[in-house]
């Protein structure tokens, strides 16, 4: 009867050895392990395995990139799992490659159930991990759109945008950019109504869906005189 071949990728070595010994119990399970991304490319360069499973922080660079490169090498079935999954780590770890993701809280007889699934074909993405995957989609779709309307503000519309995320007020923009506080409320009239939003709050609401905080944000010009 063949085997079928198991990677267990993991930095944490108690935690490795914990579920190779869990699965090395089960007679249809032949397991290898590594510990680090250069030992799973030794493992595979041997012998790709059927299933990997690794881990979302896999040293040193993590497990996403670890996904891309197992990619190039091997049609292995990649599932990746974490701690503290969140929507936006389920997402990049699909996109990357992997074809699955599991909570690391999952129980013993669980991870075995999902395993066999998988030799069966079934997808291991819990209910709760598949919503957080739905979410991140939906949160970045409204990005997009939000992105989208954005593009009708002037530049000097965006740095006033900017700092209404921030809760500047009209003397406070005016101050900032070197602009009349006439002019500061004019802007933000303008900004209003080219997104057809009905105050401040909700533009600073809508900073956040396009760009997230203002850190995160694309760069606009800087202000002149």
């Amino acid at each position: 009867m063949t085997r079928t071949r198991i990677l267990v990728a993991d930095s944490l070595r108690i935690f490795r050895a914990g579920v190779c010994s869990l699965l090395e119990r089960d007679s249809d399970f032949e397991v290898v392990e590594a510990g680090t991304l250069d030992e799973v490319l030794d493992v595979v360069a041997h012998r790709c395995p059927d299933i990997a499973l690794i881990d979302l922080d896999l040293r040193p660079l993590g497990g996403v990139v670890a996904v891309q490169k197992l990619a190039k090498r091997c049609s292995t079935y990649m599932i990746v799992w974490s701690f503290e999954p969140s929507r936006e780590t389920v997402l990049a770890a699909v996109r990357s490659g992997a074809h699955g993701f599991l909570h690391k809280e999952i129980s013993p007889e669980g991870l075995v159930r999902a395993l066999h699934g998988v030799v069966q074909g079934e997808a291991p993405l819990s209910r709760d991990l598949a919503t957080l995957m739905i979410d991140a989609l939906h949160g970045q779709d409204e990005r997009t759109r939000a992105r989208e309307r954005a593009a009708v503000l002037s530049s000097r519309e965006r740095q006033v945008l900017d700092l209404l995320a921030e809760g500047a007020r009209n003397k406070q923009i005016a101050a900032l950019l070197t602009i009349s506080e006439f002019t500061a409320k004019r802007h933000v009239q303008n900004i209003l109504q080219k997104l057809e939003l009905p105050s401040r709050g909700a533009a600073a609401t809508f900073y956040r869906t396009a760009f997230g905080s203002s850190e995160e944000a694309p760069a606009v010009a800087s202000p002149v005189g």
